[in-house]
């Protein structure tokens, strides 16, 4: 089974898709390096997209009841 695919853009134009952790490290290092800004991987991880064609990622109303 292949890992599931995210994507997560900045406002600057940057773009990275990948696995989830890649994608997470890439993100905070690109926040911390071009924009000065800290962010938590908790933070990353409420805004990343799953990629097309890939389950959609959710989001914390989207819970199975």
């Amino acid at each position: 089974m292949e890992a599931r695919q995210f994507t997560n853009r900045c406002a600057c134009g940057w773009e990275i898709s990948g696995p989830e952790d890649i994608v997470v490290d890439a993100t905070i290092e690109h926040g911390r390096r071009i924009h000065n800004m800290e962010a938590t991987r908790e933070q990353v991880l409420a805004v990343l997209q799953a990629s097309a064609g890939a389950e959609p990622a959710l989001t914390p109303g989207d819970a199975p009841e």
